[in-house]
């Protein structure tokens, strides 16, 4: 009996070691699982860690885990430790989606496409499953399949916004803005702090030249986020289509203002000065913007006519010579250049020039012909010439103003 009654005392307080440790490794999981929502990562890892290693079959230790080192960058050990709670739960609907999430991340999308099918075939209602299936076939353009997985979303849970804000994009990206915007209008009903929402909205009614609509989205989106640069550069090119060139100004400026190593607020800035005829104020705008970004056509002739405008002629010799260097295969450079000679009263240059502005087939006759700049050399011989070596008498008499007559 006393062996007897050894053994008994023996197997009860085995089990009820394994009962303490049981618990003890879930009581570690829910602690750390604390300590993981208050973004305590480092404090979150340990608890999991320890959890695992007094009860490796605590597949949802092993799951949260992953959570924290998907948190922290640590895709492979994310992968290896959902995998681990897949393993010891061939149907942990969650942990499928969460490698999916991680697969996606490392841009392995035909991998995580996997695992989101998986998790919905388990849990055929599994909202997140859906848009994080959604999201990958919109970042993959199979739209139609993500309109499906969006409408899923839309149909499990309707008053969730993340549905139709999701849909919204997909229709931007298949051009149906009517469409998208019914959704982005939804989205904002349920939850009117969304702001990317708003923002989208704002883009389709753009799209849709809906401006003073797309004017109240983008304002809405400045006061949820006053620093959102797009939202400042879209605003800017609504105005100035709207020839309120003031309102425009001020957006290009703050947009400028909040990244200011960025050089098309400071050139849109300039573009309506010069359409303004305010030549001074659009040179020190375009100015800044060159210093940024050196071979953009546009750029470089407008700054180059500004000076000229201002008949600062050698500043526009030197702007539209960087035209030619840095651009030497569009003959606008050697055209403007020409043109800047011509003004100059250099005749044999603005000839040279508008010689291989021509011989790079910058023909457009029209433009010859209206340009006054021209007009100091329209009535020498050599410009004469020099359109008669590149066109005959036919086609330029239909152009009688080009030099009054041949």
């Amino acid at each position: 009996m006393i062996k007897k009654n050894g053994l008994l005392i023996l197997l009860v307080s085995l089990m009820l070691s394994q009962t303490l440790i049981a618990q003890t490794s879930t009581e570690l999981n829910n602690q750390a699982l604390e300590k993981y929502k208050a973004k305590d990562y480092a404090g979150a890892l340990a608890g999991f860690t320890k959890a695992v290693e007094l009860d490796p079959k605590n597949e949802k230790a092993w799951h949260n885990r992953g959570l924290v080192k998907y948190a922290t960058k640590d895709y492979p050990g994310a992968i290896a430790d959902h995998s681990k709670a897949i393993e010891l739960n061939a149907n942990y609907a969650n942990a499928f989606n969460d490698r999916g999430l991680v697969y996606a991340r490392m841009n392995n999308m035909g991998k995580a496409l996997e695992d989101y099918n998986k998790a919905i075939t388990i849990d055929p209602v599994y909202f997140s499953a859906y848009r994080n299936r959604a999201l990958l076939q919109y970042q993959s353009k199979q739209y139609e399949a993500a309109l499906k997985d969006y409408a899923q979303c839309i149909t499990l849970q309707p008053n969730n916004a993340d549905g139709y804000s999701g849909r919204g994009a997909t229709y931007m990206m298949m051009k149906d803005q009517a469409s998208a915007i019914k959704d982005y209008t939804k989205a904002i009903e349920l939850e009117p702090s969304l702001t990317v929402a708003y923002l989208q909205r704002g883009n389709a009614r753009y799209a849709l030249k809906e401006l003073e609509g797309a004017v109240a989205d983008y304002r809405k989106v400045i006061s949820l986020q006053p620093e959102n640069t797009n939202v400042h550069f879209n605003l800017g090119v609504i105005y100035f289509s709207q020839k309120k060139n003031n309102e425009a100004i001020t957006e290009f400026k703050k947009y400028s203002a909040l990244l200011p190593n960025e050089w098309s607020g400071y050139k849109n800035t300039a573009d309506i000065y010069f359409a303004m005829a305010r030549y001074d104020s659009s040179t020190w705008y375009y100015d800044r913007a060159f210093q940024i970004k050196k071979n953009d056509k546009e750029l470089l002739e407008n700054y180059g006519y500004s000076l000229l405008n201002q008949k600062k002629v050698p500043e526009a010799i030197a702007m539209f010579n960087n035209q030619v260097a840095l651009l030497p295969d569009d003959p606008w450079g050697y055209y403007n250049l020409g043109a800047a000679y011509a003004v100059g009263k250099q005749a044999t240059e603005a000839i040279k020039y508008l010689d291989k502005a021509l011989d790079k087939r910058m023909v457009e006759l029209p433009y010859w012909e209206a340009d006054k700049r021209l007009d100091g050399i329209r009535i020498l011989t050599e410009f004469k010439d020099l359109l008669k070596k590149y066109f005959n008498k036919d086609i330029l008499a239909k152009y009688p103003g080009m030099f009054g007559g041949l």
